[in-house]
């Protein structure tokens, strides 16, 4: 009788053991989730429509408005999208649209890199992407005269979201 009861005792401490483990399991899984989350967004911060675009010594009102690339010479996907890069300056320079490339790399690197993809900007700069808030490559950023965010884009873009980028372009007027 004594034995059973300790078995039963011994099953009930197992079994609370069991879920307190779980329970904390379940609790280090969350913090550890919320604390990547945070630091991820405080270290790569988004840059969002309506906010003033922190690139130094620009001249915003020299054009309507701008296009601003965020490319790197690392990024494949920016390599992979040189072509709709190529066809979107194109339609820049006719509607008369300030065209910048933002690389981390050096002014030389990032030039070369624009030349060896066949893309020509107005102005090549080297900017800290973390400083810009841009998160990632490649970014597309439309920007009126006055440095203001109208448009973001993200990532490589799949065709229909390129003519999304050229039709708000075109929508824009010069």
């Amino acid at each position: 009788m004594a034995s059973e009861r300790m078995e039963k005792a011994a099953k009930k401490v197992e079994i609370a053991a069991n879920v307190a483990i779980i329970v904390v399991a379940l609790a280090a899984v969350l913090f550890f989730f919320k604390s990547y989350r945070t630091n991820r967004t405080e270290l790569h911060p988004q840059i969002s429509t309506g906010t003033k675009f922190a690139l130094k010594d620009v001249n915003w009102q020299g054009s309507g408005k701008s296009v601003v690339l965020a490319l790197s010479t690392t990024c494949h996907y920016c390599t992979e999208s040189a072509g709709f890069y190529r066809e979107l300056v194109q339609q820049c320079q006719k509607q008369h649209v300030h065209t910048i490339a933002v690389l981390p790399q050096s002014l030389n690197d990032a030039q070369a890199y624009l030349n060896s993809q066949g893309v020509s900007v107005d102005e090549v700069r080297q900017g800290s992407f973390p400083e810009l808030k841009i998160s990632g490559t490649p970014t597309l950023l439309l920007l009126d005269n006055q440095g203001i965010v109208k448009r973001v884009w993200l990532g490589k873009l799949p065709g229909d979201k390129e003519k999304e980028v050229l039709a708000e372009l075109a929508s824009q007027g010069s």
